[in-house]
């Protein structure tokens, strides 16, 4: 992203950093700010850009005072606008997620094929398309998390667009555990999936639960190729009930 914005692929990058939401919205306006300096930005852009590449869910007016409160920006009616001395400190939030160019691999023939995913969305691609390249390079714990993180997001998509949402969040507005949201689309039948849609959930939540939390615990190849039919299965059913396809009806 050195010339160039793309904020899909740049809000992909920066939700692995501990950021609070403030801290990702100020980030967000950074790199606005790379492509067109002086840039401004509402609270209203800012906490829509967040909800919609899964970087959060903040409350509006919250998220302009914690905005404010980081002193890194200039507001007026118009929004935010990045500090001239504050974007040496924000580039350090960031500038270790914003190198290089994405190893080269072969996606039409990797753990899932690119045609399962293609004409999607582009932060469901990019999801993918790291999940591949982990596996293509061995990095199997890192691919177990990875599809982990692609099943939740899926997820979460095809509740919204059946306008069932509500069904998978808590008292406060804030989207379950995947735990919780497997439990409402499985034994509550939240979501029509089939028998075996079901049962593949379970098993990719566990494989990337362990590889996330589990310190002892490493996955292996054999682990990723158990569940790879299963995991195309799900995949492409979730997105069909998404209607993520861009040429879909």
């Amino acid at each position: 992203m050195e010339h160039g914005l793309d904020i899909e692929d740049f809000c992909l990058r920066i939700e692995s950093l501990q950021l609070t939401n403030a801290q990702r919205a100020v980030a967000i306006l950074w790199a606005f700010d790379r492509q067109s300096p002086g840039v401004r930005k509402s609270s209203g852009e800012l906490t829509k850009i967040i909800k919609t590449n899964g970087l959060g869910n903040p409350n509006q007016t919250t998220l302009e005072k914690s905005i404010a409160k980081l002193k890194l920006t200039l507001a007026n009616k118009s929004g935010f606008q990045i500090k001239p001395t504050a974007r040496a400190k924000i580039n350090g939030w960031v500038a270790s997620v914003l190198d290089s160019s994405p190893a080269s691999h072969d996606n039409d023939d990797g753990f899932l094929p690119y045609a399962v995913y293609a004409e999607t969305r582009g932060y469901i691609e990019k999801i993918a398309d790291q999940l591949n390249g982990c596996v293509h390079y061995h990095f199997f714990d890192a691919a177990s998390v990875m599809l982990r993180r692609l099943v939740e997001t899926l997820l979460i998509e095809s509740y919204e667009k059946l306008n069932v949402e509500s069904r998978i969040k808590d008292n406060n507005g804030n989207y379950l555990m995947l735990s919780g949201i497997i439990n409402d689309a499985v034994d509550r039948n939240g979501l029509t999936l089939g028998r075996e849609s079901k049962r593949v959930l379970g098993e990719l939540k566990t494989l990337g639960d362990r590889s996330a939390h589990n310190r002892r615990y490493n996955a292996v190849a054999a682990d990723l190729r158990k569940i790879q039919s299963g995991s195309r299965l799900v995949i492409d059913e979730l997105i069909q009930l998404a209607s993520l396809r861009r040429n879909a009806a």
